[in-house]
């Protein structure tokens, strides 16, 4: 598939992405798709969870961005991700692979890692300018407010979105204050609501 897309392209628009960075080509209209995936307590007991789930870029600076997953569970809400990270032409990225907490989207590949006292989180998936899809894997050390010990969290995204030309970003969407789980626990913070 990637090679009819590469095919299909002009030398035209392959100028016009070569100048356009990481936020440019992944930021504006948010993903917008489904969430599945586990909740195994210690015990054994599972629960199978789905919902509503999107991706976002939000907060753009010069070279910074951050990257929200949310997520609205049915019968247990929301569960929401925010990663602050520095961009540039191509990749996102914050940390690096030798250290406890990492996050990065590089040749549209998602690979991350947080480990605290707390929690051990993993992430792996794909971005690519129409579709998202990323599989977190969150493992509770310590009980929580939220989670017991011994808790295995798995959420699977699977979003997409349609990008044209005149595409003016994420017009339409307004800001909204939810819980954000983030590397170092859970804080108060704004997110897209389209």
């Amino acid at each position: 598939m990637v090679s009819i897309l590469l095919l299909g392209c002009t030398k035209e628009d392959d100028q016009v992405r070569e100048s356009e960075d990481f936020s440019s080509l992944y930021g504006g209209i948010p993903y917008k798709g489904t969430v599945r995936g586990s909740l195994l307590l210690e015990g054994g007991n599972k629960l199978d969870l789905s919902g509503a789930g999107s991706i976002a870029l939000i907060e753009d600076t010069r070279d910074s961005v951050s990257i929200v997953f949310l997520s609205d569970i049915e019968d247990l809400g929301e569960i929401n991700i925010k990663i602050r990270g520095k961009y540039d032409r191509k990749s996102f990225y914050t940390g690096n692979e030798n250290s406890d907490i990492y996050f990065k989207i590089t040749d549209q590949t998602i690979n991350g890692e947080f480990i605290s006292e707390t929690q051990e989180m993993t992430f792996d998936g794909r971005l690519e300018r129409e579709q998202g899809q990323m599989k977190m894997l969150a493992v509770f050390k310590k009980e929580t407010e939220s989670f017991p010990k011994g808790t295995r969290l798995e959420l699977n995204f699977n979003t997409s979105r349609d990008v044209t030309e005149n595409d003016s970003g994420g017009s339409g969407c307004q800001m909204r204050m939810v819980p954000i789980w983030g590397p170092n626990g859970m804080t108060m913070g704004m997110v897209p609501d389209c």
